[in-house]
């Protein structure tokens, strides 16, 4: 059955270019991420005379140029370009300076700028690899990746990998746990890699697959624990976690539930957690529970079934993975390998409106022994593509009969495959935001990305404003007092949306930084820690 969807007018023509010339991301394949404001992610000051330094990090070259854009409210007050070559526009970390001016030359007024940052590129011919397989790339066995996709997010952009055994040398590939990346692939600020404080097993299940819901909590199965869902935050901060799902959550007429994938909708009260269970033996099918206020799903809440797995359904086997797009269709895969019975193997579901799905929108891949052993499935942005990582027929032969294949997301036709040497295994597969497709190569044992074809450009929106004073005014430190524990109190007068940094001094010549200070309010109220019998304090603006 071919779907149909509902285009403004002025999306008929580019939908049927699509549709002719592959369907390639909507916006981008070049795009800034970890963008600073004076090095640090919280709001910065300009000044006349002091120069704001906006610093960003590009996935690759801007070939076409990048352009800084300073608001105020929705008006351009100052653009900054750079032009394709020139510095601001190579692929890694660029910087950009902003005097506080206009574009005419005159200072800003007092008040709070917002910007944002287009990158621009010629583009490629066809589906690239933007990555080289180097040290940055590098995972022994890479088993699940994410992509932070929240533009609102000061962690937009950042790459997440799974590595799921343990590895002789020392890098953060090579530890079980989490690598963190820019979207260069440099390491994440906070460092590469972290377990979290969790003990994955460690054995090629745990850790497994991994979800960025919208509010920027990452999700990771651990496969190995039977399906165990864990939330993080976005540094993977040790002993910080949340279990999410637990054994009292497994399907009650299951012999042996195994959940598999993940996928994460919704916000807030809104949040869901769909899985698929893999026990081809007795899957449940596909599953999803309501995460509760305080971020988990509720005690002994088996969740509902989504799509069940019979003899007569298109999903006759047990599903592996799942992923939901924005408009609410269900792209699921079942693996299959030479001991299992072949069925579909990539099949699209409607939206789940509260009843059992049943049918499929589309179903591929039945019989077909060369999609053996899917192992992972992603929709792009715009729905338009759907992205399949296939370790192969001889995966468990260890001889590399994989692909990485992409089937148009509204009836699944078959596009392309992207394997570059000819047989690698994959395991997963995830987009980000402008469209980049991030495969996992376990043969090859790294992650790329892979840019689709066509010239392109995205926004990307700087998360921290931007405040312009026409003078910095000395910060006071005013009314100290003290408690019966010891705690010393005072009172900061300065000026709103300015860092200031405490220091302590026992002789007025050696000032050592005891704390930052961030206020949307001039006055601010601080605590810190007793004081010597001779110390004394100030304040500067930070950093």
């Amino acid at each position: 059955m071919l779907r149909m969807r509902t285009m403004c007018p002025g999306h008929v023509l580019w939908v049927g270019l699509m549709f002719f010339f592959l369907p390639a991301s909507s916006r981008a394949n070049v795009y800034a991420t970890d963008i600073k404001l004076n090095g640090y992610t919280n709001v910065a000051v300009v000044v006349p005379g002091s120069p704001l330094l906006i610093s960003y990090i590009l996935n690759d070259a801007a070939t076409a140029g990048v352009s800084v854009q300073i608001y105020s409210g929705s008006n351009v007050v100052r653009t900054l370009q750079a032009d394709g070559g020139d510095p601001g526009t190579g692929a890694g970390t660029n910087l950009v300076v902003w005097d506080g001016t206009t574009d005419s030359g005159s200072n800003v007024t007092q008040g709070i700028y917002t910007a944002t940052i287009t990158a621009a590129a010629t583009g490629y011919d066809t589906w690239t690899n933007i990555t080289d397989d180097g040290p940055n790339f590098y995972v022994a066995v890479p088993r699940g990746v994410a992509v932070n996709c929240n533009t609102n997010s000061l962690y937009y952009g950042r790459v997440f990998v799974a590595n799921a055994y343990p590895a002789s040398g020392s890098a953060p590939g090579d530890q079980v746990g989490i690598v963190k990346c820019n979207a260069d692939g440099s390491p994440a600020d906070e460092g590469g890699f972290s377990s979290g404080g969790y003990s994955w097993a460690g054995d090629h299940y745990s850790p497994w697959k991994m979800v960025i819901s919208a509010d920027d909590t990452v999700y990771i199965d651990d496969f190995t624990g039977n399906g165990e869902v864990l939330a993080f935050d976005q540094t993977i901060s040790t002993n910080n976690y949340l279990e999410v799902l637990q054994s009292d959550n497994y399907p009650t007429n299951d012999l042996a539930p195994e959940l598999s994938g993940l996928c994460v909708t919704g916000t807030g009260t809104n949040k869901e957690i769909w899985m698929p269970d893999e026990n081809y033996l007795s899957s449940a099918g596909i599953l999803r529970w309501q995460i509760t206020s305080d971020g988990t799903v509720a005690s002994f809440d088996t969740g509902i079934v989504i799509a069940p797995v019979t003899n007569t359904s298109p999903m006759s086997n047990a599903p592996y993975d799942i992923s939901i797009a924005a408009d609410g269709f269900i792209y699921a895969i079942q693996r299959l390998d030479s001991n299992n019975i072949p069925g579909n193997v990539v099949m699209s579901f409607a939206p789940y409106e509260g009843n059992m799905e049943t049918s499929t929108d589309w179903a591929i891949g039945l019989g077909d022994t060369n999609l053996f052993e899917a192992y992972g499935v992603a929709v792009n942005p715009t729905a338009t593509c759907v992205a399949v990582a296939i370790r192969g027929p001889g995966a468990l032969n260890f001889d590399p009969t994989g692909m990485l294949n992409l089937y148009d997301a509204t009836n699944g036709q078959f596009l392309l495959n992207l394997d570059q040497t000819g047989g690698d295994e994959y395991t997963d597969v995830a987009w980000d935001n402008v469209g980049n497709l991030y495969a996992l190569d376990t043969t090859a044992e790294v992650w790329r990305v892979y840019s689709p074809p066509g010239t392109n450009h995205a926004t990307t929106p700087v998360v921290p404003f931007i405040q312009a004073y026409p003078a910095l005014i000395p910060p006071v430190l005013s009314n100290p007092s003290n408690d019966w524990m010891g705690q010393f109190y005072f009172t900061l007068q300065g000026q709103s949306n300015v860092t200031y940094v405490i220091q302590q001094s026992p002789d007025l010549i050696d000032w050592t930084p005891i704390a930052t200070n961030y206020s949307t309010s001039p006055v601010r109220f601080l605590t810190v820690l007793p004081p010597g019998a001779e110390d004394f304090y100030r304040a500067a603006v930070f950093p």
